[in-house]
């Protein structure tokens, strides 16, 4: 299974602040995929390759949450 992570937006506004990705996973083929939207607070601090960490483990997470209630 392959994935790709997407659409790294960080917001620090009125509105709250926070990191927002997208995790796409491929599977089989190109043809299917599954994407899951990733929310993580913001630290300013961490390198890319940290938060592209949080994002993959955070998305796992999800996955998983959502097989186990099927």
């Amino acid at each position: 299974m392959e994935y790709q992570i997407e659409d790294i937006t960080a917001y620090d506004n009125d509105g709250g602040k926070g990191l927002l990705a997208s995790v796409r996973y491929s599977y089989d083929d190109h043809c299917k995929w599954v994407s899951v939207r990733v929310h993580l607070p913001l630290d300013r601090e961490k390198s890319l390759a940290d938060v592209e960490d949080e994002i993959l483990e955070e998305a796992k997470k999800q996955l998983k949450e959502l097989v186990s209630g099927f």
